[in-house]
């Protein structure tokens, strides 16, 4: 019985075995013309719509592959984008008070879409209203990189942000960098830095050659509380490229408050006021100010008193428009080694960088003459 049964099983077994076998080469085989089939149906593997760029503060961050809504909460980089961009359009959300300067500036003439960006989501603190950050709906946020609360609070809402930094002229290029990344304008960006460098070069090679006693003091008024720039500013730093000598140069840190006892004690042979307050030239020159005396003072006396001009931004600030702020304090400092045109200084910077042919109405508003 037990022969039989063996007799039996195994060609019944060989059947079974082959049959399995049959089948795997089936599946094999249908795996491989399905597989063949789903790549001939999809020839070209779609591309990523994010990317990854690093900001200033070395952070990665993913953005979209082509960023539309742009949010800035920096005070001067919405016109920092505007110079590397070329337009406007793509800033949704700007600082209240570079919307408050534009009034004064070039960049209502050359970019009119900034009229109707919104100012709401953002304050002079560099916080950020959240509900209205997410009414403009943006792809970007660009933020100041010590603000970490602020940038956690956005990246929170879903929304990346961007960092920069402030303070130095490698800085500043650093930024214009980034933003050409961004805005896929590296060329623009490039070619602004250039500017930059150039005009540094040529200036830089003329004062650095001057004895310290032909340098002349200044003194930076910032606001009717006597703050004024410190060794660690960008003002410093101006003045000191375009030979001059900061009277708080020794004053580490950036922004100082000094008293007028002190300033009586500097006796700057020049002062230059900054556009963030509204103060004027004949305001010291009159004695308006109440509780300040400047009638000892040799700028006040010599009428050597100017205020900063405003070109698409204000001057005395890091931002695109140095190469002018340098040639503008150049010449007031040492006109007998600086005797070019300011206003031609200015026609071939606005020609080269923003394409637009300026008049000479137009200068005069920026120099404020």
């Amino acid at each position: 019985m037990t022969d039989k049964l063996n007799w039996f099983l195994k060609p019944t077994g060989k059947i079974v075995a082959a049959v399995i076998f049959g089948l795997i080469i089936l599946a094999i085989a249908f795996a491989i013309l399905n597989s063949s089939a789903m790549v001939h149906s999809q020839p070209d593997t779609p591309l990523p719509n994010t990317r990854t760029v690093t900001d200033m503060a070395g952070r990665q961050v993913t953005i979209p592959n082509q960023v539309h809504r742009i949010a800035v909460v920096p005070i001067p980089w919405a016109s920092v984008i505007y110079t590397v961009d070329g337009s406007g359009k793509n800033i949704v959300g700007m600082n209240p008070s570079a919307k408050q300067i534009l009034n004064k500036s070039m960049l209502k003439t050359l970019a009119p879409e900034f009229s109707t960006v919104s100012t709401d989501f953002t304050n002079a603190g560099f916080t950020v209203n959240l509900e209205e950050l997410l009414k403009l709906k943006p792809d970007l946020v660009i933020q100041w990189d010590y603000m970490d609360g602020e940038i956690k609070k956005i990246e929170g809402a879903g929304i990346p942000v961007v960092t920069i930094k402030y303070g130095t002229q490698q800085k500043l290029e650093d930024g214009i960098t980034l933003m050409g990344e961004i805005l896929g304008k590296e060329v623009q960006a490039k070619k602004v830095i250039a500017y930059h460098h150039d005009t540094i070069n040529e200036i830089s090679g003329k004062t650095s050659s001057i004895n310290d006693e032909k340098r002349p003091t200044v003194f930076f008024l910032r606001d009717g509380q006597l703050k004024t720039a410190g060794n660690q500013t960008y003002n410093n730093y101006l003045f000191e490229i375009t030979g001059a000598k900061n009277v708080a140069r020794d004053i580490p840190g950036e922004w100082v408050n000094v008293n007028m006892e002190q300033v009586i004690a500097w006796n700057p042979d020049i002062i230059y006021i900054s556009n963030f307050c509204d103060i004027q030239p004949k305001d010291l020159y009159n004695n308006t100010i109440k509780g300040q005396d400047w009638s000892a003072i040799n700028a006040v006396k010599n009428k050597r008193v100017y205020k900063s001009p405003v070109g698409i931004y204000r001057w005395d600030t890091p931002q695109v428009e140095a190469p002018l702020m340098m040639k503008w304090l150049a010449q007031i400092q040492h006109p007998d080694l600086f005797t070019y045109s300011m206003n031609d200084e200015i026609k071939t910077f606005y020609k080269e960088i923003f394409n637009y042919e300026i008049s000479d109405g137009e200068i005069s508003k920026i120099l404020q003459k």
